[in-house]
């Protein structure tokens, strides 16, 4: 009983728990003889599955390796075709070259040269490099290029307008320094005839004495007329100064008024406005002083501003401001020549003031010896102006 319950229950263990018999296994009533028998036919069994086992483990791991070699080699063929799709791209890009074309005719010549490929990677290396050495390419070069010479047509032009333009303004600043060479030389000597002349205004206006206007020469004792300096040598009567500097103010301010008047004369202008000039002369300088512009009165108008009242009384008209009121201010017109000794007015400008019409706004031609209105202010064209004070 216990050797048929065994061969029973190993026959099911055998079979994986399932309770069936395996085939060929047969179970019989066993003795002791029997029983290691059946042990040992056991034991041979358990030893038959466990190397089953152990191959189907092998056979497994096998399949394993197969399965990822498979997988390499794959992946290996995707990405030697996504090579070849890549170099056939760049083939027909880079070279024109149609590959899969051109390879079956290629192949149908049978032309098969052995092909040196490291001294092939060495030049495509060099062919790279040399490539890379110049840069991006610029496809819009070729415009480029096209704009580049027409503007280069056009600066060429203009570079021979330049030039054109360049001869033209060299002569003309040579003609215009011949012009002005003659022109400022024949204005210094005319100013230097009325200023140092034998009946110059110099002499004029001290009464005697020398003056001269002479051009500095320069390191090389060279006298250029549009560069060299001006000097002005002045000897009033009874001195011998060195430099005009020793000379006194009202000395200076006659030597500048000679100069002044000397120029004026060479150039008579319509008007002239002397501002002051009389502010550092004595009274007799101040009578030649009046005097010299009484040579010029035929042709040019002075408005002096003055504090002077001989040179006030040298004028034709006065204009000035007035306070006949503490903080108020009145422009006067004043006509001297119509004033008597005393400060009387003359009948006829009293007449002639009490007769002409006060107009606003209309343009007088008498005016009276005393007005106080804008519109006759307005109207004057030379003056002399008093003391604001006065």
């Amino acid at each position: 009983q216990t050797g048929k319950s065994t061969g029973r229950q190993l026959a099911i263990d055998l079979q994986g728990g399932h309770g069936r018999l395996l085939p060929g296994v047969v179970v019989q009533h066993a003795t002791p003889g029997g029983l290691a028998e059946a042990e040992a036919e056991v034991e041979a069994a358990g030893k038959a599955c466990e190397e089953a086992r152990t191959s189907l483990s092998e056979a497994r791991r096998s399949v394993s390796i197969l399965d990822r070699d498979h997988t390499a080699l794959e992946l290996s063929r995707r990405e030697a075709e996504v090579n070849r799709e890549n170099l056939e791209e760049r083939t027909l890009d880079e070279l024109g070259i149609d590959l899969g074309a051109e390879y079956p005719a290629w192949k149908a010549l049978g032309v098969r040269e052995d092909v040196d490929r490291e001294a092939s990677r060495t030049e495509v290396a060099d062919l790279k490099g040399r490539i890379k050495s110049l840069g991006n390419v610029n496809l819009d070069s070729i415009e480029e290029e096209q704009t580049l010479e027409h503007r280069n047509e056009d600066l060429i032009e203009q570079v021979a307008d330049i030039d054109a333009a360049r001869v033209q303004l060299e002569a003309l600043i040579e003609e215009l320094e011949v012009a002005s060479r003659t022109r400022f030389e024949e204005t210094f000597n005319a100013v230097r005839t009325h200023f140092a002349g034998p009946t110059g205004l110099f002499r004029r206006l001290f009464g005697g004495g020398s003056a001269d206007l002479y051009l500095v020469e320069d390191d090389d004792g060279n006298v250029d007329m549009l560069e060299s300096g001006i000097e002005i040598k002045a000897k009033p009567p009874g001195k011998e100064p060195r430099v005009i500097s020793q000379l006194s103010g009202g000395e200076q301010t006659m030597t500048a008024v000679a100069l002044l008047m000397a120029i004026f004369k060479s150039r008579p202008a319509p008007f002239c406005i002397l501002d002051e000039v009389d502010a550092a002369l004595d009274d007799a300088n101040v009578g030649r002083f009046c005097s010299t512009l009484d040579q010029f009165l035929d042709h040019s108008h002075f408005i002096v501003i003055t504090h002077n009242k001989q040179t006030m009384l040298a004028c034709d008209r006065l204009y000035g401001v007035t306070q006949p009121e503490r903080g108020v201010s009145k422009r006067v017109t004043v006509r001297v020549d119509e004033v008597g000794e005393g400060g009387r007015i003359s009948s006829a400008a009293s007449r002639r003031a009490s007769e002409t019409p006060q107009t606003t706004g209309t343009p007088r031609t008498d005016v009276p010896i005393v007005e106080t209105t804008e519109a006759a202010a307005a109207s004057m064209d030379t003056a002399v102006a008093p003391d604001p004070t006065s």
